[in-house]
């Protein structure tokens, strides 16, 4: 008699705990969704102002225009917007990124007024490399 008893109540809780995350996910998906609206690109995880910082040079790399590229950097609301792009510049030289990436990160960085040695292989004359 005492095993079924237990038995019972497992049942129950194992019933009432999927019966709960059942109802706590139907109430956060249907009822009262979270709903992100003018949201400032300054909150975005460091992970992904890395990625919007690749996405700029990337830009950069294709149209040239340094003034969209600031502006679009000043939407992260950096301090130094030149230091990060060198400071992710040499994390991507560091993770062996594409040389590609490495190129337009390294290329917006000079742009910008930020030199470092360990950019001077990804770097061409037109770039003004010394």
């Amino acid at each position: 008699m005492r095993t079924r008893g237990r038995w019972t109540v497992l049942l129950m809780a194992v019933v009432g705990l999927a019966g709960g995350v059942a109802l706590g996910l139907w109430y956060g998906w249907q009822v009262d969704p979270v709903e992100y609206t003018d949201t400032d690109i300054a909150h975005l995880h460091p992970a992904y102002k890395d990625d919007f910082v690749l996405m700029v040079a990337e830009a950069y790399a294709l149209d040239g225009d340094l003034g969209i590229a600031r502006a679009r950097l000043a939407m992260l609301g950096l301090a130094d917007p030149a230091a990060a792009v060198a400071d992710r510049a040499e994390r991507a030289i560091a993770q062996e990124m594409p040389s590609g990436y490495v190129r337009a990160l390294v290329r917006l960085a000079v742009a910008m007024g930020a030199r470092r040695d360990s950019f001077q292989p990804f770097l061409t004359p037109a770039d003004g490399s010394r």
